[in-house]
């Protein structure tokens, strides 16, 4: 009889992740839950499983492990003994390769002190008990390189370590991993935003000095060396050079056994660096981030560097204004061994997502998009026969999980790392024993008096799709018409009005325009241009700032977020406070801010004094929110002398713009917008807005999970993000961020979802694509960037569902809209079609051209 498979283990889970949580308590992870059930001992077969090599078409087999190596893939026959594990329905990767890590490295990255530090060695500050090993492996990563900061233009040596929690050192690091050395070109190591002008090299020009100054130097040493080696050869007595450690390092990397890894960002110091090296005759093994690569693509390959960048990182500054998602699929076409890496302990949870973007932005097959994070790292790093991709013979770093894995809606089950489970998933929440229900939702006919005018506008019709009104059934192979800057009909069998423009859509879906809530779109540019920045202001309290008028119109990312199906958002101030300011809600289409402008002075947002969760006296008022009540005590105190004295016709008190501008949200006239995180602050601000009687939405909350009672007692709507973010503490479930949306919903708490990211508010699809694949019911994601926004907003009457009267904010996608692989075909915004193209697309465009002349 064959061992226990892995529907027992999962049982064995189930028991585990069920006990029993008396009420007000909440889901809790320690070292004990973090312990897989599941024990391999290196040996197993994984059974009629799909499986994705990273070097092929996917493929429906079965792959045998033995002492921690892959033995054999296909129909495998074994004895009686060996553990099955059944992949039936499930879907077998390789374990993510991520190149550009930071985790695990205890007491800081960077050694700043001088412009080379090559004699540093990340080996020296290792942490195998770092929680974020743990929940990367969640993430499906098994290998990650370990980097030395890039406050030196030459840095430290990296450390490539397999992902095992709590293990000796000697088991973390992977043993025969070539040797490397961190370099940095660009604003890092010149120091422009933290220290300009404290430390040789200030400019690019002097990084390139530091390069040309170190390897000639290095080179002497090389030959001072060699002489003395000959001279002893030749039996000569003589004293050694005097030995540099520093100097063993750079002439490593002129011998050809260190190899150099260098963060940039912009193609003219990219090209400098490669020029360098072919100088003194080394080779550059890989570009790091390399966001303009895309522009040099040809000379990296001829080089032979492998560019390992980001997925649609952009904008945190100045370097990274040109990035395009499109970077690394151009860099392969180029010939590149190209990869993607995170250089985030949140990011690196998802790389697989990150690869899809390839997928969606450039057409990259599923194949090669895969190969982004696993093999292609591998063999940046030189480890690619031990790891990488899922081929006989190589180390068994595996992952399974429960969807394809550049699906968004996908995620791990297990993670293995060398035949060993290292990570099994545990439903904390108990959303799948406990699953959230789909809330009944319907709306008001408002198609009263709405029909085709053939004496109207220009009517367009989508015909063929797959129509999905948010707040009704799907229609398949359905018809909507849109005249006026309205929809005026939808159906499966809707007749066509003569003279209408017909949109073929068959085969896509159609889908009402999403609605980003809390974004800086129109005030932030460039992360690092304090010129570009108008999201806080100083001053504390500023209640009377609106961000309506200080709208850039032309700010690159209104078209980059409206390219993803943004239609709608609100856009205010970020920061200051506790009063920030009014926010807005802007149409993703016009010339001018009141083109934009769509309700001025929505919400009033105000940065709710913190709690600590470990407060002594959590009921205790502090000063701050004492100051804060006595200012909307003294507001409607204002507004009350002002009314009674326009009644009786006598003198109004002095004009005050900050009372006046309180007033109306104090009142509960306007809708206040309470940001609170953690569990402590969000009950304070629950009880802050019952006391002072607020139409109130809280904002953030990423404890929200631990509260739930709380907020579904009080029916006070939350805007949860982000969603893609880690746990707020080392107690939380790894999940925590992911399921916070199901929780609330399960609960009954009115929701909606944000992305919380200045300079990506167009990913919000992809926050509840998450959120969907931790247990959120997929339609109740898709309305919580949708109608449920819309709500928020209180504009459910005009947008967030398809619907005859409602505003044509309508966008089309070519597969499900909260997959990252399916991109935005057409969108129309109040009827308008929308051109999709923005300064990505059109950097990608242009570049795309160089490459193809050369």
């Amino acid at each position: 009889m064959q061992r226990s498979t892995i529907a027992s283990s999962l049982c064995a889970l189930a028991l585990l992740s069920s006990a029993v949580l008396a009420r007000g308590e909440h889901p809790f992870e320690t070292d004990a839950e973090r312990k897989p059930l599941l024990v391999t001992h290196g040996s197993c077969v994984v059974r009629n499983v799909t499986i994705h090599s990273a070097v092929g078409p996917a493929t429906v087999g079965d792959v045998l492990i033995e002492g921690g190596k892959i033995r054999a893939i296909g129909e495998v026959e074994v004895g009686p003994d060996v553990l099955v594990l059944d992949g039936t329905g499930k879907h077998l990767a390789p374990g993510v390769v991520d190149n550009h890590s930071h985790i695990a490295i205890d007491s800081g990255v960077n050694e700043g002190t001088l412009s080379i530090t090559a004699d540093c060695d990340i080996s020296d500050s290792l942490d195998p008990d770092d929680l974020s090993i743990y929940r990367a492996l969640a993430g499906g990563v098994t290998t990650a390189r370990l980097l030395h900061g890039s406050a030196n233009a030459i840095g430290g040596r990296h450390e490539v370590i397999k992902l095992k929690w709590r293990v000796p050192y000697a088991e973390l690091v992977m043993r025969g991993a070539p040797e490397g050395v961190k370099f940095a070109l660009g604003e890092n190591p010149k120091r422009s935003n933290s220290a300009p002008g404290s430390r040789f090299p200030d400019t690019r020009m002097g990084v390139e000095v530091v390069f040309e100054r170190a390897f000639a130097r290095a080179a002497e040493y090389s030959a001072e060396w060699k002489n003395y080696r000959d001279a002893k050869a030749r039996g000569e007595d003589l004293a050694p050079p005097r030995r540099d450690v520093r100097l063993d390092a750079l002439a490593g990397i002129l011998d050809g056994t260190i190899d150099v890894h260098s963060h940039c960002y912009r193609a003219d110091e990219i090209l400098m660096l490669l020029r360098v090296a072919e100088r003194f005759g080394f080779k550059v093994k890989t570009l790091q981030h390399v966001l303009e690569g895309y522009k040099v693509a040809k000379e990296i390959a001829a080089h032979g560097a492998g560019p390992s960048t980001f997925g649609d990182w952009w904008a945190y500054k100045i370097e990274a204004y040109d990035a395009v998602p499109q970077n690394a699929a151009l860099m392969d076409q180029a010939g590149c061994v190209t990869s993607l890496n995170s250089d985030s302990a949140e990011m690196m949870r998802r790389l697989y997502g990150e690869a899809a973007k390839s997928v969606r932005y450039a057409g990259l097959d599923d194949v090669r998009a895969l190969a982004l994070v696993t093999i292609n790292s591998a063999r940046q790093l030189g480890i690619e026969a031990r790891t990488g991709s899922i081929e006989v013979g190589k180390d068994a770093d595996l992952v399974l999980l429960d969807g394809e894995p550049l699906s968004s809606l996908a995620k791990p089950l297990w993670t293995m790392v060398d035949g060993e489970i290292q990570f099994q998933r545990r439903d904390a929440f108990e959303l799948e024993t406990k699953p959230v229900s789909m809330s009944a939702l319907s709306e008001p006919d408002r198609s009263a008096g709405v029909a085709w005018n053939p004496n109207g506008g220009e009517t367009i019709a989508l015909v063929g799709g797959r129509l999905h009104p948010v707040t009704s059934s799907d229609i398949e192979s359905g018809a909507l018409v849109l005249q006026d800057g309205l929809i005026v009909a939808l159906g499966a069998n809707v007749s066509i009005p003569a003279g209408a423009t017909v949109i073929d859509v068959t085969g896509q879906d159609v889908w009402p325009g999403v609605i980003a809530l809390g974004t800086p779109l129109g005030l932030f540019e460039i992360g690092s241009v304090a010129g570009t920045d108008d999201v806080s202001e100083i001053g504390g309290d500023q209640p009377d700032l609106r961000a309506s008028a200080s709208l850039a119109a032309d700010s690159a990312h209104i078209p980059v977020t409206r390219t993803n199906g943004i239609t709608r958002a609100q856009t205010g101030p970020s920061g200051g406070g506790p009063l920030r300011g009014q926010s807005c809600v802007i149409r993703l289409a016009g010339d001018t801010w009141e083109e934009l402008l769509v309700k001025d002075r929505d919400m009033l947002h105000v940065d709710f004094p913190r709690v600590a969760n470990d407060a002594k006296e959590k009921a205790k008022k502090g000063d701050a929110l004492k100051a804060l009540e006595k200012k909307f005590v003294e507001a409607r105190e204002y507004a009350r002398l002002v009314d009674e004295a326009r009644i009786q016709g006598v003198a109004a008190p002095a004009f005050d713009p900050r009372k006046a501008a309180l007033a109306p949200y104090a009142n509960a006239e306007r809708r206040v917008a309470v940001h609170a995180q953690n569990a402590q602050t969000i009950l304070a601000a629950v009880r802050f807005v019952r006391e002072q009687k607020l139409d109130a939405v809280l904002y953030g909350c990423r404890e929200a999970w631990k509260v739930v009672d709380v907020l579904a007692a009080e029916k006070i709507p939350v805007v949860v993000g982000p969603v893609l973010d880690l746990p707020t503490d080392e107690f939380s479930p790894y999940d925590a961020p992911y399921a916070n949306a199901a929780v609330l919903a399960r609960a009954g708490v009115p929701f909606a979802i944000e992305s919380d990211d200045a300079e990506n508010p167009r990913n919000v699809a992809f926050h509840a694509a998450m959120a969907s694949a931790y247990g959120l019911p997929h339609a109740e994601a898709v309305r919580a960037i949708t109608i449920y926004a819309a709500q928020i907003l209180r504009m459910e009457h005009e947008v967030g569902s398809l619907a005859v009267g409602k505003v044509a904010d309508v966008i089309v996608t070519r597969g499900d809209l909260l997959e990252i692989r399916s991109p935005v075909t057409y969108s129309f915004i109040g009827g308008v079609r929308q051109d999709l193209s923005n300064r990505q697309t059109q950097l990608y465009e242009r570049w795309k051209k160089r490459l193809s002349r050369h």
